[in-house]
């Protein structure tokens, strides 16, 4: 499938935490004639493998990229039809009016909340609280709502996907979703160059679930734990730090900067060895690259990767991203090759 479109499908499947079937089944028949063996585990993290083609593997290496993102759950259908709703993950509740939305079962609505001219000065100046906030679905009272929703059902907020001038493309989910997008794709450079016939380790590509929700990240672990690399790659976007109002010489990563080579984060410290690695390969082979905006970012699940079991020798890679968490994420084209290419030389490099 072409890049754009790959992305695309990926960007707009409703995959909240919790309930990324929409996104795996796509990342599966992505792969289904690239992967010698692809399986789900008890947890919901797809696990696809490439097997070198001379002899038994010495090794194994994981790369990791996430499914999910942020959505919402139905906690409770008022007397009147509207639904109130539980956040998944990290989400701005300023940008959440108006928005639409779509639950996994296909129903759509519009979120709500107390009209600005209805608001005191002190709730204008404040973000809208989740628990302030509903979703019209059109049901004329509770009876008809429950005939269309559950307690428990998840959803996540309508999708459009839009490119932009210069190689720019903004979506929902767009930040984990293209990192998704670029295992499938590494994956296939791996078969189409041959790289399967010259390396000596196996190579698992697992997609996770339940990233966003800080709490779970156990899923990851599980994965780790399962295949127990040598090494890991853990792919994921970072908050590019050029957004409107910011200083033009903000240090961090920025759009059309390169590949994102975190050396830290507030999980961990990377392996030293990995990360300069990645900076030798792309000093010598010409590929942009740039640090994240903060050593001590939130940390992801290159984090968790690196504490698994007696711990396994980790790097995290990823692509600047602007609007985090919201129905328009920005990447750029230019960041995305930058990380595949790099990613691509960095597995040539480890499975020998």
């Amino acid at each position: 499938m072409e890049r754009t479109e790959r992305m695309e499908n990926l960007s707009r499947a409703a995959a909240p935490s919790g309930c990324e079937t929409a996104a795996a089944e796509i990342v599966k028949a992505e792969l289904g004639g690239v992967c010698d063996e692809i399986t789900t585990d008890k947890v919901g993290n797809l696990i696809a493998r490439i097997a070198p083609k001379k002899g038994n593997p010495k090794g194994r290496i994981l790369l990791a990229a996430h499914m999910d993102e942020p959505g919402f759950m139905v906690k409770n259908i008022d007397g009147d039809g509207r639904l109130r709703l539980s956040l998944l993950g990290n989400l701005d509740t300023r940008t959440l009016s108006g928005r639409r939305v779509t639950l996994v079962s296909g129903v759509r609505g519009v979120v709500s909340a107390k009209p600005i001219h209805a608001q005191s000065g002190d709730e204008r100046s404040k973000p809208t609280p989740a628990d302030k906030l509903y979703i019209e679905l059109g049901a004329k009272d509770k009876a008809e709502a429950e005939t269309l929703v559950r307690l428990g059902d998840y959803g996540t907020f309508e999708p459009k996907f839009t490119p932009l001038a210069n190689g720019l493309y903004a979506g929902k989910a767009l930040g984990g979703r293209s990192m998704c997008a670029l295992l499938c794709e590494l994956a296939e450079k791996i078969r189409g160059e041959g790289l399967d016939a010259e390396m000596t380790d196996e190579i698992f590509l697992v997609f996770s679930v339940k990233r966003e929700i800080a709490r779970a990240q156990f899923a990851i672990e599980t994965a780790a734990y399962s295949v127990m690399p040598e090494k890991a790659i853990v792919f994921d976007a970072a908050p590019a730090a050029d957004f409107g109002g910011a200083s033009e010489t903000a240090c961090g990563a920025k759009l059309r900067g390169g590949v994102v080579i975190a050396p830290a984060d507030m999980k961990t410290l990377y392996d030293r060895a990995m990360f300069g690695d990645a900076v030798a390969c792309c000093e010598k082979s010409g590929i942009r690259y740039q640090y994240p905006s903060s050593a001590a970012g939130a940390g992801g699940e290159g984090g968790t990767v690196h504490k698994t079991a007696s711990g396994i020798r980790t790097l995290s890679l990823g692509i600047p991203k602007k609007n985090l968490h919201s129905g328009a994420e920005i990447i750029g084209t230019a960041d995305y090759e930058a990380a595949l290419s790099l990613g691509f030389e960095l597995v040539r490099s480890f499975a020998r």
